[in-house]
């Protein structure tokens, strides 16, 4: 996972699974002379795809219908007034004490030994649990891109069920001056996710959603994340990002209370870090914090395990959508269950 860096117990609405059926890349025949040869491999080059080289931005006050557009199209989209400066301050009196006070971080996967990390997130920190991760917009783009309808045979009767999203990760990342920029990735490689290389979205393609809230204004000096809007269309052929490794990526700035939403298939790394910016706060070291959580489809491994991590006596205060979205309901037709049960009888116990 890269950086990027409320609504606790309200009903969710719920967004509709839009229509199936969205018409495919129809191949036209190619004429078999060189040049049709040519403009046949052309139109294969995956920045063929790339939108204008921006990250859109949408008040969290628009339809959700130009959120799924936005994800559609680009594969990412920011929310321009997701939380407020006194939500994350709150958020980060919960969270600061356990970054600890040693200068070494972790050493696994991207992180390179500088960044420290809050893992359990979701645990420690009420605000980020019921502000950030239960709030509508994201659980309701979680349903709409991760949520499996599936209409089964049981002898001559059709039988639909809904297999509903699941926290995969919950992290903080404060990253200090002096870390080198990521390598650009894709965060479904942890699920083995594979790609056919589409002209228009696809319902099902993607099996994660990320969801990024920054503790402190990013932007490209302190290693705001950098992304390719389109790639998310892209097939597993190696990408090319030209010679210098710039084309079509952008630096998604933002500034604090605003939050960053992106498809699990899109190519992404957090950006480069070089030197101070004497924005150190009294006390703490100068770094970029950031609140990360990924949810994934309720059929798939979670990165995180959920029942070690959370302990059902702290689930039982949780809101109903977070006990959910940590497996706390069975996933129809028959995953997930205690003894024949949804587990959730568990929790009123």
């Amino acid at each position: 996972m890269s950086e990027l860096a409320g609504a606790g117990n309200q009903g969710l609405n719920i967004v509709a699974a839009y229509a199936k059926g969205r018409d495919g890349f129809k191949q036209q025949s190619a004429r078999t002379t060189p040049q049709a040869r040519r403009l046949a491999f052309e139109s294969k080059k995956p920045t063929e795809h790339l939108p204008a080289a921006r990250v859109k931005r949408l008040s969290r006050s628009a339809p959700l219908s130009l959120f799924i557009e936005a994800l559609e199209q680009d594969g990412c989209v920011i929310i321009k007034d997701f939380t407020d400066e006194a939500t994350l301050r709150q958020a980060d009196e919960e969270v600061r004490p356990f970054l600890g006070d040693e200068d070494e971080g972790a050493v696994v996967g991207a992180l390179q030994g500088k960044t420290k990390t809050v893992t359990r997130l979701i645990g420690r920190s009420p605000t980020v649990r019921e502000k950030f991760f239960a709030d509508p917009i994201y659980q309701n783009l979680c349903e709409r891109f991760l949520a499996l309808n599936t209409t089964h045979w049981y002898g001559d009767k059709p039988l639909t069920t809904t297999s509903h999203p699941l926290l995969s990760i919950s992290i903080t990342f404060d990253i200090p001056p002096g870390t080198s920029a990521q390598g650009l990735h894709r965060d479904d490689k942890n699920h083995h996710a594979r790609h056919t290389r589409v002209k228009s979205y696809e319902n099902g393609r993607d099996m994660l959603l990320g969801l990024f809230v920054p503790a402190c204004n990013t932007s490209k000096a302190n290693g705001a994340t950098r992304v390719v809007p389109g790639s998310h269309l892209w097939g597993d052929d190696m990408p090319d990002f030209g010679a210098d490794g710039s084309q079509g990526v952008v630096d998604a700035e933002m500034q604090m209370g605003e939050a960053f939403i992106m498809l699990g298939s899109l190519y992404h790394g957090g950006g480069a870090y070089d030197k101070p910016l004497g924005t150190a706060k009294e006390g703490q070291r100068e770094s970029r914090t950031v609140h990360a959580m990924f949810s994934c489809t309720g059929v798939h491994r979670q990165e995180e395990i959920s029942f070690l991590s959370y302990p059902i006596e702290e689930v039982k205060t949780y809101s109903k959508i977070v006990q959910e979205r940590l497996g706390w309901k069975q996933s129809e037709p028959n995953l997930g269950w205690v003894d024949l049960k949804s587990p959730e009888f568990l929790l009123t116990t």
